[in-house]
């Protein structure tokens, strides 16, 4: 484990990287024994032209771990609600295949991979953000004090994409309404002394082909980095509004060029990227966040992807593992608020630190003990959903006679064994940081008594 704790453990833990190979498809037909039942041969015969659609679906392997599903390429149709023979469900189910002992266990595999693809909930590696802590810290340059310093500048940058699929409607506003909402409010959340910078990308031309290279070419930043004034920042706000292609690409190289001269020595440096989608624009976004990653900038990285289809997913994730930094995906505005608040809550940590350092400390334990258990709470809901929503697609199966009673029985026991295995693994790692954090707090508070006793006497 690295000195630095708070990274060592985080990246230890939390940034196992996964290769998600594809199982070929299979193009065999199922055999079956002679002397089967004349309804069941039927039954075969009537699914036969289905089936195949079915199998032909190249899902991910099933995870063996929290990480792995964590880091799953995708997110269920399905997921988010709980199985209650919703008709859409149903009408899916009832094109699975008929399945028995004489499917080849290549192939019942497959249906396993294929049936957890329906219903994979998108699990997060622990978001809370511990690198925040790390990154507001700064050693004694004098090496004269082995005491915690903060670093005197906070700075706040956002690229908010404005490509046109940021025009779909949430709850009769549309994605970049709610949006621009939420980080009107982050920013107003932040303590006076940060610093706010807001870019956008995607906000010019069309979707169309013709306005392709003018839509890529363009990344704004609308509010320079600054103290946050709120009739300047509603301001910028109201200057754009979803229109063309994702040049996420740039937008991010441009961070990296722009801020080069905020070291992360002087600075803490949080840097958030809100996205629908993938880069449209032909850059390369893996490439350039993994540079501005190692640049001396050194950034905390956010990434959420905001009601993100499955390809924007799959690279919003890898721009997070090559990054070290933090993805999350929100499913609505909620989620949205939620993951800006809690640099709200470390900003304001920072900015209480030279007041009253006691009480900051036993704040920065609640925030992150609260947090923590947020996370875990969260993951856990996700993981029993979706544990249950294939127990009742399974039994669904089974009553309709497309699961025999011995690929019933093997589906239940592999699902359950995946179930209890990120349930225990998940479990095992909340209380590693939960340990990590109060074992954190304990030094940290002797270090500031240390001082304080040694400033009194």
């Amino acid at each position: 484990m690295k000195k630095k704790w708070w990274r060592g453990f985080f990246i230890a833990s939390c940034c196992l990287l996964v290769a998600c190979n594809q199982d070929e498809v299979i193009d065999e037909k199922p055999k079956h024994e002679e002397g089967s039942s004349g309804a069941q041969e039927n039954k075969s015969s009537e699914n036969s032209g289905k089936q195949r659609e079915a199998l032909s679906f190249e899902a991910p392997p099933i995870p063996k771990s929290f990480n792995e599903s964590a880091q799953y390429k995708g997110r269920g149709m399905f997921a988010g609600e709980k199985f209650t023979n919703q008709k859409e469900i149903i009408d899916v189910l009832d094109q699975f295949p008929l399945l028995t002992k004489d499917f080849s266990e290549k192939e019942r595999t497959k249906a396993k991979q294929y049936l957890l693809a329906l219903f994979k909930e998108d699990l997060n590696v622990v978001d809370v953000p511990i690198d925040q802590w790390e990154s507001m810290q700064m050693k004694d340059p004098k090496g004269e004090n082995d005491s915690i310093q903060l670093k005197e500048n906070y700075n706040v940058v956002i690229l908010l994409d404005s490509s046109g699929s940021m025009a779909n409607w949430e709850n009769n506003k549309t994605r970049m309404e709610l949006a621009k909402e939420s980080i009107q409010q982050f920013v107003e959340s932040l303590p006076k002394q940060a610093n706010v910078s807001l870019r956008v990308y995607g906000h010019v031309g069309t979707g169309s082909d013709e306005d392709k290279a003018v839509s890529c070419s363009k990344v704004d930043e609308v509010y320079p980095l600054g103290t946050y004034e709120y009739s300047k920042f509603s301001e910028a706000l109201n200057q754009f509004e979803p229109a063309g292609w994702t040049p996420t690409g740039l937008a991010i190289k441009q961070v990296e060029e722009d801020l080069k001269e905020f070291s992360g020595e002087e600075n803490t440096n949080i840097i958030y990227i809100v996205s629908d989608g993938v880069e449209t624009c032909g850059t390369d976004p893996v490439g350039a966040i993994k540079s501005l990653a190692q640049s001396n900038i050194q950034p905390v990285i956010n990434i959420i992807g905001y009601h993100v289809d499955n390809e924007g997913l799959a690279q919003l994730k890898e721009m997070a593992e090559v990054s070290n930094g933090n993805y999350v995906n929100a499913e609505n505005q909620e989620q949205l608020n939620g993951e800006f608040q809690q640099t709200a809550d470390m900003a304001k940590i920072w900015s209480d630190w030279h007041n009253n350092t006691q009480d900051t400390l036993n704040q920065l334990f609640k925030t992150i003990q609260s947090q923590l258990n947020d996370w875990y709470n969260e993951q856990q809901t996700r993981n029993n959903r979706e544990y249950n929503n294939l127990q009742e697609a399974i039994n669904y199966l089974k009553d309709k006679e497309i699961l025999d009673t011995e690929v019933y029985l093997e589906f239940d026991s592999d699902f359950r064994d995946y179930y209890l295995t990120v349930d225990s693994e998940a479990r095992n790692l909340y209380l590693e940081l939960d340990g990590i954090n109060r074992n954190s707090f304990l030094d940290n508070w002797r270090s500031v008594m240390d001082r304080y006793l040694k400033n009194v006497n």
